[in-house]
């Protein structure tokens, strides 16, 4: 009666089994002194029947064997991988054509067996019972999430010990949904810091490439006015992929007393979104297999499906995306299933397919610019804030990509900063981008029109050049402007640098005529590389082109102008290189039509140098 003796300890012992019957209304001291029921079987094993704290009608397999020693199982005994409705057998057959042998390797193995946390047996260090200040100001609710996760099979517990050798223990919180009032259950494997699960997993395994919201919109420009759009959103994401019996110790976690296990990839596992990632491209392949067309591309959990305005494509991919997911087992959230219609939300961006714009809530224009004249006064903010502001900054960017330059220099600002409360200490360069920032969200309406294709400076005829010892000059469709360079900037040493000689009458372009260049995409071209790099990188060593480059981004920011440059070898520019060294005669000869009168050079752009 030794093993029996030894199972009464901890009832956790191997996996044939008899079962642990979660009865309702025990008491939490009944927790620690739980009703054992044993009856020998055999000569090899005891099976068990025990009395456990926690919820009504769940029920664990357990096993108990009489030559087990010591205070805990072997790995992973008792618990098995979590439950999935995810149908394996449907998908072999797609798996087995799937192009991505590795991914497909990856879902067959993951789903028959669970997929694997790259990870080491845990330690005293590696174990946690205080849990967020956010779960800890909601109980209620984080108890509620706990039990709906242990009866739908993707958590086991509560056990009043460790049900596992080993058994790393991580905190849990609760972070706010897009719904408002709602929010997710997070484990925060993250913790402690240098000695967590995620730090043990290898940064290259957890890394992905999403979908970038500018390919969603050129999905929709491609089918062209009026296109009709669909969206759906798988329901559970992570927590539908389980975990392999092995990786089941990296994930406890504690509350109300009791340990649970995690059985099903957790919010907060680094590795999480890579393995979805896998099984979303895999389910967006299909679809594309099925309904022959190309016209449907996802971001992790959500699909958008396209099609033209006088085809059923939208209609057919969104339906075999149904069919797909009710063959395989995917869930999908019917209340966030929408389309065909040509206005929708993706990724939190409205799409309008007729006014053929894409538009941010107002809110968010609004709390964001909230946040900049913070940090616009501010000497110093908290990583926290700061981070908060990026997050926003960033999401604006989707639909602005040139705004990033001035996110750029703030992001770098938090390398090497830990901890949220920590202060970072804004200088000149942040003031300097947020000042930009201020300017363009003063006006800023959250609508972005979709811009043309990309035109080059002889399509727009448009041409600039600069002559070093003279001055610059600039001309678009017949207007023109030219002036010298003032003597200010010969002492100054502002003349031998030619990369704000060749950037000023592209400012000075823009400035004049940016009215007519609105809602374009422009490709400027120059003979000199370092201003063809300035341009495409938006940065430089130089304080004055630095600052056209940023007046530069503002305005074209605010008129919708994307650029970029294009290094043309010893390039013709002959009406441009005329006016820059004040041969009018020539001048006129190549351009007849240009007008008599120049444009006077924006007063402002002097000022900017």
């Amino acid at each position: 009666m030794g093993g029996l003796a030894a199972a009464q300890t901890n009832p956790f012992r191997e996996a044939p089994a008899d079962t642990v019957r979660v009865q309702p209304g025990h008491t939490k001291k009944e927790f620690a002194g739980c009703l054992m029921k044993a009856s020998v079987s055999g000569a090899q094993h005891v099976g068990l029947s025990t009395n456990v704290l926690g919820v009504p009608g769940i029920t664990h397999s357990v096993g108990v064997s009489k030559s087990q020693k010591g205070p805990y199982p072997e790995q992973g005994m008792g618990l098995e991988k979590g439950e999935t409705p995810v149908i394996l057998e449907a998908m072999v057959p797609w798996l087995n054509r799937y192009p991505k042998r590795d991914k497909a390797q990856l879902l067959r193995e993951g789903f028959q067996f669970g997929f694997r946390i790259p990870g080491r047996e845990g330690s005293e260090k590696g174990v946690s019972h205080k849990n967020l200040r956010s779960a800890l100001a909601d109980p209620a609710l984080v108890m509620e999430k706990l039990h709906k996760e242990v009866g739908l099979g993707r958590m086991a517990g509560p056990f009043p010990d460790p049900p596992l050798p080993g058994l790393r223990v991580s905190p849990l919180g609760l972070v706010p949904k897009k719904e408002q009032g709602k929010f997710r259950l997070i484990h925060h494997l993250s913790h402690p810091k240098g000695n967590s699960v995620n730090d043990e997993i290898d940064r290259e395994l957890v890394r992905v490439c999403y979908t970038s919201f500018d390919e969603a919109v050129r999905l929709v420009r491609e089918a062209g006015r009026g296109a009709l759009m669909a969206k759906a959103d798988v329901e559970s994401a992570f927590r539908l992929l389980p975990v392999h019996r092995e990786s089941l110790h990296l994930l406890g976690c504690f509350f109300g007393g009791g340990y649970y296990v995690d059985r099903s990839l957790p919010m907060g596992c680094s590795i999480s979104c890579s393995y979805f990632e896998a099984f979303s491209t895999f389910l967006e392949w299909v679809v594309r297999q099925k309904a022959g067309v190309n016209g449907i591309i996802h971001y992790l959990d959500d699909f958008l499906c396209v099609g033209p305005s006088d085809s059923a494509l939208c209609g057919v991919l969104l339906q075999t995306l149904c069919e797909v997911a009710s063959e395989f087992g995917v869930p999908l959230a019917n209340d966030k299933t929408e389309g065909p219609t040509t206005c929708l939300k993706f990724l939190g961006i409205e799409i309008d397919t007729i006014q053929q714009e894409c538009r941010i809530p107002q809110d968010k224009i609004w709390l964001l610019e909230e946040e900049v004249r913070y940090a616009c006064a501010a000497k110093k903010v908290t990583l926290r804030q700061l981070q908060s502001l990026l997050g926003k900054l960033n999401f604006t960017c989707r639909i602005i990509p040139m705004g990033r330059v001035f996110s750029r220099g703030l992001s770098m600002a938090t390398a090497g900063v830990q901890q949220p409360h920590h202060f970072i200490r804004l200088n000149k360069e942040h003031k300097a981008d947020l000042e930009v920032w201020q300017m363009f969200l003063r006006d800023y309406n959250g609508r972005a029109y979709w811009l043309s294709k990309p035109e080059t400076n002889t399509e727009l005829d448009l041409f600039t050049d600069a002559a070093g010892s003279l001055g610059f000059g600039a001309y678009f469709k017949g207007a023109w402007c030219a002036a010298p360079w003032p003597e200010s900037w010969a002492s100054a040493g502002l003349t031998a640098n030619l990369t704000l000689l060749e950037l000023f009458p592209i400012v000075v372009a823009v400035e004049a005529w940016g009215q007519q260049l609105a809602n374009n995409s422009v490709i400027f071209h120059s003979d000199n590389m370092s201003t063809v790099m300035a341009l495409n990188n938006l940065t430089s060593g130089s304080r004055p082109v630095l600052g056209l480059l940023r007046h530069l981004v503002l305005r074209c920011l605010q008129l919708n102008i994307e650029f970029r440059a294009k290094h043309v070898p010893g390039c013709v520019n002959n009406i441009a290189d005329a006016l820059s060294r004040f041969q009018w005669d020539k001048f006129r000869k190549l351009a007849p039509g240009a007008d008599i009168q120049g444009t006077p050079c924006p007063e402002l752009v002097w000022r900017i140098v």
